[in-house]
């Protein structure tokens, strides 16, 4: 038994995350984590302690040498976004089921910063990796519930969602290794891996650790890839089943952009219509509805209440983002809420929290919103995006387990000339 304190609201979130982010900073020992990941290695479950803080800080520094944040992390996502729009095309107003086209595009951006380069589509390793990656989410997802009841461990069907857990990180860890090790031998490029190993050499006075490094990698693969290209999967159902957003969204890219270039970050500040159907999707269809939990180290007073040392605290951004003191009518979806009343400027953007506050919040937030804006306006600057054929809207359900994640469905892309 032990005591779980949630947070709701965008007050009592920011005032735990932000203003006593120090306290709010360090993550809960779960049950599974002793079968697939003991040390807690890695970015998302290590603790806030001064391995956490070493590590942390040379992630930080390889990803800005890479470009994170600058113009040749753009480089790298249209490299993706043009294969994927040649790749929809070649599906000829058919309709089809996106999603591996969006995942294996997202993967691919992050596959570049990390190994220094991305592969083809059907790669059978580059596939293997996929399948490994999703699997491993799918199983984390039946296996949350036994976190915080661990005695459904002696039920059969749980035993065995324990034991396939188990398998699977296996085979991860013996399939991320392989190619690591190759990559740091052979690949000439710069990349993530080979950057971290000699970024770490600089401190002699900490020993390196290899299962450290290793979860750092799977840690920004897994958070790389499921929140941008599940955003997306969000952002195609909502523009096929508002066409009207849509149609503002392309003749303000026409306006801005036109059709024969490309919309690149540096058109994003005059294109506030398309940012605030992005910022209404996250809000509208929150990625992540419980952040992952974090665990106090210091007893605290929020919102005149006292939270103890040493328990976990959950933070409700779904709460954060449907709650009516700050959207009104926050079950429809409006993208007017983020647009000043002439629709030429974004507003309240900082009202909503996709990637979590604080200390502990998304190491790659920064690429995300790059790679949303990139994908997303692209894709209607390129295509108009309609339900399959005889169909007036897609129906999907939400599937709730780590993120928030639509049903399979299909969809057409029919290009715009």
């Amino acid at each position: 038994f032990r005591y779980v304190v949630l947070l709701n609201g965008r007050k009592t979130v920011h005032e735990a995350l932000v203003k006593h982010s120090l306290n709010f900073s360090s993550r809960p020992m779960f049950y599974m984590d002793d079968f697939v990941n003991p040390k807690r290695s890695g970015i998302v479950k290590h603790p806030y302690d001064d391995h956490f803080k070493f590590h942390h800080r040379i992630c930080i520094n390889v990803l800005r040498n890479l470009g994170f944040g600058q113009g040749i992390m753009e480089s790298r996502i249209k490299i993706e976004v043009e294969d994927l729009v040649r790749r929809i095309e070649m599906k000829n107003k058919q309709a089809f089921d996106p999603s591996f086209e969006i995942v294996s595009a997202v993967s691919n951006v992050i596959c570049s910063i990390i190994f220094g380069k991305g592969w083809v589509k059907e790669d059978q390793e580059f596939l293997e990796g996929l399948n490994l990656m999703y699997s491993m989410i799918n199983s984390a997802n039946k296996s949350l519930i036994i976190n915080f009841f661990p005695i459904l461990r002696h039920f059969t069907y749980y035993k065995k969602i324990i034991d396939n857990e188990k398998v699977l990180f296996g085979r991860w860890q013996i399939y991320i290794n392989k190619i690591v090790n190759r990559v740091v031998k052979t690949e000439e490029s710069e990349n993530f891996c080979r950057l971290y190993l000699e970024e770490a050499k600089h401190f002699a006075n900490v020993t390196f650790d290899e299962d450290q490094f290793i979860g750092t990698i799977t840690d920004l693969f897994a958070a790389g890839v499921d929140t941008t290209a599940t955003t997306l999967r969000w952002f195609i159902v909502m523009m096929a089943n508002n066409q009207d957003v849509q149609k503002k969204i392309q003749d303000e890219l026409e306006r801005v952009v036109g059709l024969k270039k490309v919309p690149s970050l540096e058109n994003k500040p005059n294109l506030p219509i398309t940012e605030a159907a992005i910022l209404e999707v996250m809000r509208f269809k929150t990625l992540l509805p419980f952040a992952f939990p974090h665990w106090t180290t210091k007893q605290t007073i929020i919102d005149n209440i006292l939270i103890p040392n040493n328990v976990m605290v959950m933070p409700n951004l779904y709460s954060v983002h449907m709650n009516t003191d700050d959207w009104n009518e926050p079950e429809k979806f409006k993208i007017e809420r983020f647009l000043n009343e002439d629709q030429t400027q974004v507003v309240r953007r900082d009202l909503i929290m996709p990637f979590s506050l604080g200390k502990r919040a998304c190491l790659g937030e920064v690429l995300a919103k790059q790679e949303i804006f990139l994908f997303a306006s692209t894709l209607l600057q390129k295509f108009n995006i309609v339900p399959s054929e005889g169909e007036e809207k897609i129906f999907v359900t939400e599937k709730i387990g780590l993120t928030n994640t639509p049903s399979p469905y299909k969809v057409r892309f029919i290009c715009r000339k």
